[in-house]
């Protein structure tokens, strides 16, 4: 080979790995831009900001939501964990030859049951919110609640998908 076929092999080769590395870097430590949820407010705070924003609770008013938003959070997560034990124990039972319709509805009973009891304590716990709004805060409250429980249930759109769906 001549030497004038080497150097452009060795170019060929270097600019390959610099753009090889390039890309491996631009994957490694590029983040994404993270939006925040449809409605603007930050998904794992709950309705914090809201409660800030568009509510109006002062430091106090914030202080007491804190620390029942604590003693829900405890008092829920065995309740979550429960139902993911119950719905664990259903679709185990797809795998089971034996299973009969009245074990699988009685099941589907006892989920059903769970989920009443997590709705009515998150109903109370909202209810207890409510107890820390000035009269003139109650209707801006209600109205980020009634917003906020249309939403849940809604399927969440992927911003990434390209047909707007």
């Amino acid at each position: 080979m001549s030497t004038s076929k080497n150097r452009s092999l060795i170019f060929i080769i270097a600019v390959l790995l610099l753009t090889n590395i390039a890309v491996l870097a631009y994957f490694l430590w590029y983040k994404k831009p993270t939006r925040p949820p449809e409605g603007g407010h930050d998904r794992g705070r709950g309705i914090e900001v809201p409660l800030q924003k568009e509510v109006g609770f002062n430091e106090e008013q914030m202080s007491q939501y804190k620390q029942m938003r604590d003693q829900q959070m405890k008092a829920i997560k065995p309740m979550f964990d429960d139902m993911r034990k119950a719905k664990d124990s259903l679709f185990r039972m797809i795998s089971n030859d034996n299973a009969n319709d009245s074990s699988v509805n009685a099941v589907g009973d006892a989920i059903a049951q769970k989920q009443k009891e997590m709705d009515l304590r998150m109903y109370n716990h909202f209810k207890r919110i409510r107890s820390l709004c000035t009269p003139a805060q109650l209707p801006k409250y209600d109205s980020v609640i009634q917003r906020m429980m249309r939403k849940m249930g809604k399927p969440r759109r992927d911003p990434d998908r390209k047909d707007g769906k």
